[in-house]
């Protein structure tokens, strides 16, 4: 049986809903349209060397479709997403979500994917980048087993208009499946699929010096605790979907670096020598906020917190669509993104506070949403329970001290809130992602490699190439190398890094 998001206590104040119409506020650019078809956000470079209608490997499907997870890529039948790592551009529906994730050359329909496909004996062949057709009317990317035994497993898909890509779970035994009878589905497997890499330069650290690789040690050093007894959240009344791909396999405290390795398990660096130690078993994401971890179970998605001192964990509550936490206070929008939740400190226990968000971002102690479906970036105030909608549509959004950042959605320019509704100041150009500690803002450039942000002299400063994903305690920058075999730590010295562990997962 599913279980909710949230525990509801019995009583709710009534509260506004995030949508609020306060005037048509700007920026970042382009922010108050929806999404550009001529010049859109792009899939971006996940490509890894592959080529439009060549081999592809299974990492490489699966990251193609979670960056349209990640950026909410809206679903239709009439609409064309452009994709720079091919050159080409994908329709947006179940079957060219499909098309775009196996980089073919076109956006197939459900009719035909089978022609490039071979038909598998059974669901149990199906693997990681495999697909689920139903030719005469859906198609969906097969994710993964979550528990094969079971029959769990989540999958990608653009399912209907109102809904943007999404990652969901389901049974390979339910009688339906996205809707349709498990019975019209056929399991394919792209004929192309290959379990190498296909040819592309060799992947590098972050940048700089690199030195003998140092693994992360094998074994637990503690078993985490069990989830405690909090009672199963009453069912969301739309159908839930898993946890998505919006947390991370990377993240940090104010003082301590984790990182989920390759079986799932999360580590914590002691800051000494490459040595790390293992705080937690099976896990989806993990989520920081100054001083305090969370992670989602792999298999339910329920949220936990982590006690350090005690070295145990508590279940504070059911699956969400993804989480934000600051200044002691976490937050999470329910799994099929109707409603924002604050967590009270009791576990099991939250309040909703919002309706519809997209995303969270939190920060300074201020907590930030944006939607619906493009609605733009709205600002919670905790005392009066209100939102104030303070400006468009953007990529991606960060908090860095008591400062707000947006790439706009074409990711050519990079904004940073005044503190006036509707005011942005543009702080600089082409951008890919933002990370940030309690006070300082890093951005990646068009090609991955990672600069940092001097606030008081307006100056951007390279401080390393590409990599798959960064993060930073208060006083130090660590980044994961772009094929995610090694951890490295920044030391201070532009395009100097020193490797400290190995590897993360994807």
């Amino acid at each position: 049986m599913y279980r909710g998001f949230i525990r509801r206590p019995k009583r709710l104040a009534a509260v506004t809903g995030l949508a609020i119409a306060v005037g048509l506020a700007v920026v970042p650019a382009q922010a108050d349209s929806r999404p550009s078809y001529e010049s859109p956000v792009s899939t971006g470079t996940t490509g890894q060397g592959a080529a439009p209608g060549g081999p592809v490997t299974r990492d490489q499907v699966i990251a193609r479709a979670r960056h349209w997870v990640e950026k909410t890529v809206p679903y239709s039948q009439s609409h064309w997403w452009k994709d720079d790592a091919t050159g080409g551009r994908y329709r947006q529906d179940c079957s060219g979500f499909v098309s775009m994730a196996w980089q073919l050359k076109d956006s197939l329909t459900t009719q035909s994917l089978p022609d490039v496909a071979d038909k598998l004996a059974g669901f149990s062949e199906l693997e990681a980048g495999d697909a689920l057709d139903y030719p005469a009317a859906h198609a969906l990317l097969f994710g993964g087993w979550t528990d094969k035994a079971k029959g769990d497993f989540v999958y990608y898909s653009e399912s209907r208009g109102g809904r943007p890509a999404l990652k969901e779970s389901a049974n390979i035994h339910d009688s339906r499946i996205a809707g349709h009878p498990r019975t019209v589905y056929v399991p394919l497997r792209y004929k192309k699929l290959v379990t190498t890499p296909a040819p592309a330069p060799a992947a590098t650290a972050p940048s700089g010096t690199a030195s003998p690789a140092v693994p992360v040690p094998p074994g637990p050093t503690g078993k985490p605790a069990a989830p405690d007894s909090a009672a199963p959240a009453p069912a969301a009344k739309a159908p839930a979907a898993a946890a998505s791909e919006t947390g991370t396999s990377f993240a940090a405290t104010d003082d301590q670096l984790y990182a989920i390795s390759p079986d799932h398990s999360v580590y914590e660096y002691t800051g000494k020598g490459g040595t790390w130690t293992r705080v937690r078993g099976a896990t989806g994401r993990i989520y920081t906020s100054g001083g305090t971890l969370y992670a989602t179970d792999r298999g339910n998605g329920d949220i936990h917190q982590y006690d350090r001192a005690r070295k145990a964990w508590t279940r504070i509550g059911g699956p969400g669509a993804e989480f934000a936490a600051t200044n002691g206070r976490l937050y999470g929008i329910s799994p099929d993104r109707s409603a924002v939740y604050e967590y009270t400190g009791k576990a099991g226990t939250w309040i909703r506070i919002g309706g519809h968000a997209d995303r969270i971002y939190a920060g300074g102690g201020t907590l930030y949403a944006t939607g619906p479906r493009g609605g733009g970036i709205h600002q919670y105030d905790g005392t009066k329970k209100t939102w104030t909608r303070i400006g468009g549509p953007g990529a991606e959004f960060a908090v860095a001290g008591d400062r707000l950042y947006g790439i706009s959605p074409d990711q050519q320019g990079l904004y940073e809130y005044s503190g006036k509704a509707g005011t942005w100041t543009k702080v600089r150009g082409a951008t890919g992602h933002l990370y940030t500690n309690g006070s300082t803002l890093y951005a990646t450039d068009g090609a991955g490699a990672i600069h940092q942000y001097d606030r008081s002299g307006k100056t951007w400063t390279a401080i390393g190439g590409p990599g798959a994903d960064f993060a930073a305690t208060r006083d130090r920058l660590y980044g994961a190398s772009p094929d995610h075999s090694g951890v490295w730590e920044y030391t201070g010295r532009p395009g100097v890094w020193i490797r400290i562990g190995s590897p993360v997962a994807p």
